[in-house]
Order: C-alpha cells, then structure tokens, then sequence
C-alpha cells in the first residue's frame, strides 16, 4: 500500500561543503532516515545530498534530482557531468544529487574481502556479505527511493525532473511508481525492466551480437561483411584449443602479459557497452590474428581484461552495495531463498534449458563464467529475509507522466529490447533510439544529441526534433592492420594532384597513427601510452584533448611525429605531423569530424618536397 503523505523527518543536517561545486548559494547536509523504513522508530542512517538552487531570481518550475547507475557508484562524485547537463537548464530549476545509501557520503558500503583483490568474484562476493553482516538485507532499491523521499520532505521540495541514468533508471522507474506525484518528468536513460531481465544475460549476449554486426554493416571497409560473427566465432574455436599469448601495452601504456582466452575474448565483448572501441577493433583484430598478427588483439584483451587487484574506493564506487543490491533486486537462476549448497545445481540446471544459440558465439559456461561480476556473482551471497520488500510494491500501475526513454542501439548492458519494454509500460512515453551509441546518452554526450534531446524535453515536456539520433557517426571499424606500408590504402588524390601512390599511403598511414590514440584515449586514464608498433604518444587537457606523437607507430616503419587537436564536445580533429617511411618523409595537415555520418578526412602538406591534396573517409 502507497502512503501519499509520510510523516516529514527531522529538518536536515549541515555539512561541510568542501566536497561540493562551487556555485552561489549551493548548500549540502545529511538526513537521517530509518535504515528500515517499515520501522521509522528504529535505528537511523545518515544520507548525504548537494543541493544547487535555480541561477534565475525568476520563478522555479522545478527541481532536476539526478540519480547515478551502478548499483554502487556516488552521485556526488559525478557531480561534474550532471552539473552539466543541468547547466542549460538551470535558469528556472534546481538541482539536487543524492548518494544513495551504502554509496558515497551516505555510508559506502566497505568490505575486507574486496579490498586487495577482485577475482575469485564469487567467493569475495559471499565474504563480503558476512562481514557487512544484517544490515545488508535493508540495501536495496526500495529502501533507497525512500531515502529519497524522505530528502525531498526534508528540504520541502516540490514537483521533480527526474533523470536517472543505467541503474539511476532503475531506481527512478521504482521512484517513479511509489511517488509518481512528485514528478513532473521523468528521464529514463538507457534503462532496463523491474526487477530486471534475463539471469544468464542471454539478452545481453544478442545485444552483443547486434552491435558486432551493426558496426561491420555500416563501415564500408570492414572486412567481415559477409559474417562479422563468425570471424569472432573462429577465433573463440581457435583460442580454446590454443590460447593467444604475448606482450602487449594495458590501457595505460603498462606492459603486461597477455594470455587470449575465450573468457578473455567474453570479457572484451561484454565491455562493448563501456567503449566503443570494441566493436571498431575487436573484428580485425581477429581477423589479422588468423594471418599470424597477434599484436591488435593481444592490446585489445589488455585493455579489456579484469585484472587483480583491489576494489578502490568504496566512496566511489561500493562493491558491496552493488552485490547487495543485485542479489536482493535482480532476478538469479535459482529460486529466492535457496540454499547456497543447492544453488549451483539449480543453476546449471536452469542454464541447460537456454539453446546453444543463447550466447553465440561462446559457450554457455563462458558466457555465464566470468570471474568479475558475471551472472552468477549472487552463487555465494546469503539468502535474503527481506525477499518481501520488492524495488515496487505487486500491482502498482505504472503513471501518467511525461516519460522519455533514451537507448543507445549499440548498448549491450541496458539493452534496446528492455528499454523498448519501459517504454511501453509507462503510458506517456516516447522512445529515441541514438544509432551507434551505447551506454548513457544524455550525460557526457560527444554527439551533441541525446543532451539536446534531453534538454528539450525537460523544458516543453515533448522530445522535440530528434532526427541527430539517426545522424551519430557510425563506429568506424578499423579496414585493416596493416604491417607494411604498401598493405596501407592509400588516400584519394585531390582533382589535379598527382601525389605519388607513397605519399598518399603515408599520409593514410599518419591519419590512422592519430585514430588509433584516440581510440585509446577512452581507457588510458595516464595520460600516456604505446603507439600499436612502437613510439610513444600523450595527451592532456579536456573537453579540447592535445595529443603529442613521438615517433608514433601504427604502421611498422611508419613513425609520427607532432600534435592533434580532438573537441570531444563538437568533434573536430586537426593534425599537424611528421611522418617518415616508405624512403620519405613530409610535413601534413590533416582535418576530420568525429562526428556525423560519412565523414571525410582532408590532408595537405609536402611529402618529398611535392605538395599533396587528398582525402580518405575519416579513420
């Protein structure tokens, strides 16, 4: 049963704003909340919020409350993408953020058991519950979006604007049907159905295949037209009989060794819905595997490979809220309250009924097996005496609000298929799909998109024109890895230029040496890294990155040398390079957009003392 009018808790508790953003008036504190909120006379917690008040002395229409995903990570943490995406708004509406409890300030959730190592992810899992002890059944969805509530109550807010992003739509959907009185709007960001979806993350496994195949179909060079899945199923055939190995550079540009695995290969594809770079590596790849060239995939798996080492910061990320949560909320493969001892056996027994298509092109045990996080991350975690506190209450009907449903069509953790199903069940709700996107659209968009989108549906409550969703650049799968420079495709001669057949395979080669690093600026959080064949590269500032070559080499024999500019917000890339190889050597600039369909890259310059125009579709 619904209660329209809880009883207001005590007034809130200041803070220290230190951890806060600047800006005039901002004001933080707690709020105590029953850790039960079937007993509000027991004991209390405290949750943490930031509260930023309207810029306008104009009339406020709302509040945007503003809900992270995870299930574990801060809110206030990530205070800086979703001021951000509050800025244009912010004339006539508020912005409160919330750590939602066991995350952030409102108690981070910490375990001994994850502290030094992540895998063995089961096991740490199980240990992690007996060291959070009792506590741990009140950690869910429900209580949290009454923590909410009783936030809103606190500050005496009125009508919300409420986005919530990957499991903060989650937790907005359950917000969203207990209190849909509070809201105004609601902004669901690549979300997924209460309580969840398939247990096996079979669904997950078609998403992956979509986004291998979408990404091939709409490069025009990609080699795997003809069948992108089975390039990766050879392989997967290919590495459980014979694993892959070898030195290859991390994300950061550490080396480390390398063994290729079909877990490892599992690994990379799930991290598709994290970065993009996947789907434009991953095929040729394996494909330049089948020919003797193991270096691209060896840095892919380094890359993308769940490696040990400790959890870090529960203030920023709680491994233990995101089990909690997951174990209490989402469905698993066996019934609710089985023992841990019959667990597995119910589990493969649920597994064996999925068709060996289900996870294509892996195997069932691979696809559900992963050490880090994987389906069966709950085999271990304590049954729940709380299964009766659900994130919605039975039978709650969905509200008439104006509802927005954004999904990336490329996203392979909240899949189209479930935000399809969303969208659906609230009755005032449109739906806009970002092709060759994939997690989160709205917050930290480089496609000036699903920010705008979202923007203008807060402001007039209609999505407006959305016709940039079908406009996003598609993922630019990489033709070939080259390892020669006669292999290289050579860019197309400018009409009266008669650049040597060198020359233009060299200033391709130089255009593909600056795509590569920003393809690998997505996971290196260093600040430096490894050219594919040697040298060295580096960037620093942000939105506008600058990028440094030295010697840089994606092409053996090719080095790079000098600087790129990348707009991360609007998209342009501006090169000025050296490069040598092939005998020669020249001076180039070369201009593209990393947004928009279709792009094309232009290149000037001398090479060999000879002037050269020409262009190449954008790397």
């Amino acid at each position: 049963m619904l209660v329209n009018s809880p009883p207001a808790p005590p007034p809130p508790i200041s803070a220290s704003c230190a951890h806060a953003a600047s800006s005039a008036g901002a004001r933080c504190g707690f709020v105590r909340v029953p850790i039960d909120h079937a007993n509000p006379s027991g004991t209390k917690i405290r949750v943490y919020y930031e509260f930023y008040p309207a810029t306008d002395t104009g009339p406020v229409v709302s509040t945007v409350l503003s809900i992270e995903g995870g299930p574990g990570y801060s809110t206030t943490a990530d205070r800086s993408g979703r001021i951000a995406l509050w800025k244009p708004l912010s004339a006539h509406r508020n912005l409160l953020l919330v750590d939602l409890r066991g995350t952030g300030r409102s108690g981070a959730l910490a375990c001994k058991a994850f502290a030094d190592h992540i895998l063995g992810y089961i096991d740490r899992a199980g240990r992690c519950a007996h060291q959070l002890g009792p506590r741990i059944r009140y950690y869910d969805t429900s209580q949290s979006v009454q923590d909410l509530e009783s936030v809103l109550e606190s500050l005496r807010l009125g009508k919300l604007d409420l986005y919530g992003d990957s499991y903060g739509s989650y937790a907005a959907q359950a917000f969203a049907l207990r209190f849909p009185w509070r809201l105004r709007s609601l902004t669901l960001d690549s979300t997924y159905q209460l309580p969840g979806s398939d247990p096996a993350f079979a669904d997950l496994a078609g998403a992956s295949r979509d986004a291998l195949v979408l990404s091939c179909e709409r490069t025009p060079t990609c080699q795997a037209h003809h069948d992108p899945l089975g390039v990766i199923a050879a392989l997967v055939q290919r590495v459980r009989q014979h694993p892959v190995t070898g030195t290859a550079p991390d994300g950061d540009g550490h080396l480390t060794h390398v063994v290729v695995t079909e877990d490892t290969v599992v690994q990379a594809v799930q991290f598709g819905f994290e970065w993009l770079g996947v789907y434009r590596d991953l095929i040729p790849a394996a494909l330049a595997a089948q020919q003797g060239d193991t270096q691209p995939l060896l840095r892919l798996i380094a890359e993308t490979e769940a490696v040990d080492g400790g959890a870090g910061a529960p203030r920023s990320f709680s491994e233990g809220l995101y089990d909690a949560v997951i174990c209490h909320d989402y469905p698993q493969l066996w019934p609710a309250n089985t023992p841990i001892s019959q667990r597995p056996g119910v589990a493969g027994q649920e597994l064996a009924h999925y068709p060996e298509s289900a996870f294509y092109p892996f195997s069932t045990a691979a696809w559900t097996g992963t050490d880090y996080e994987g389906a069966l991350a709950c085999l271990k975690w304590p049954e729940s005496p709380s299964a009766s506190d659900p994130p919605v209450p039975p039978g709650t009907p969905y509200p008439h609000v104006p509802t927005l449903v954004m999904a990336g069509d490329m996203d392979n953790i909240t899949p189209l298929s479930d935000n399809k199903i969303v969208a659906s069940r609230f009755p005032d709700s449109a739906l806009v799909v970002v092709h060759n996107n994939n997690h989160v659209q709205a917050e930290y968009d480089d496609n000036s998109c699903g920010s705008v989108i979202y923007e203008n549906f807060v402001r007039n409550l209609t999505p407006g024109d959305t016709s940039c969703a079908a406009q996003v650049a598609p993922v630019r799968v990489v033709p070939r890895y080259p390892l020669a420079l006669h292999q290289v495709t050579p860019a197309l001669a400018s009409t009266g230029n008669k650049a040597p057949l060198v020359a233009r395979r060299l200033a391709a080669a130089a255009a593909a040496t600056v795509a590569d690093a920003i393809d690998q600026w997505w996971v290196n959080y260093s600040g430096a890294d490894r050219g594919l064949r040697g040298g060295r590269w580096s960037y620093h500032s942000f939105p506008t990155t600058v990028f440094t070559f030295k010697s840089t080499r994606f092409v053996p024999g090719v080095a790079v040398s000098g600087t790129a500019k990348w707009n991360y917000d609007t998209g342009p890339v501006v090169v000025h390079v050296m490069v040598r190889g092939g005998g020669t050597s020249g001076n180039l600039a070369v201009h593209w957009s990393m947004q928009g369909p279709a792009a094309q890259a232009v290149i000037t310059g001398r090479v060999g003392g000879a002037a050269l125009r020409a262009h190449m579709l954008a790397p």
